[in-house]
């Protein structure tokens, strides 16, 4: 029973109905068994979907982490490297 499960696009590859599958799980996991899901993606809706927070990495270091409900703006310009702490990651 790990604490923790670490994550990469789950959902990559497979059709729409596997991918809410795979993301049920994921949040049941975190539900059920107390377990810590990190999650890296690349669709953000899914994120958005599922998460708590949602760390932006912008050149190899956090620039902010925000909750899935924060504005299109806030998250774009952190993606793009124009608002957020930037914080050295490792």
């Amino acid at each position: 029973e790990p604490e923790v499960l670490w994550v990469s696009e789950p959902t990559r590859g497979i059709d729409v109905g596997a991918k809410q599958l795979v993301l049920d799980l994921l949040v049941e996991f975190n539900r059920t068994h107390g377990m810590t899901v990190v999650m890296t993606s690349s669709e953000l809706a899914e994120l958005r979907k599922i998460c708590d927070r949602i760390a932006i990495v912008y050149e190899g270091k956090v620039v902010g982490i925000l909750p899935p409900d924060a504005s299109d703006v806030e998250y774009g310009l952190m993606m793009a490297g124009k608002a957020g702490n930037v914080k050295e990651v490792g």
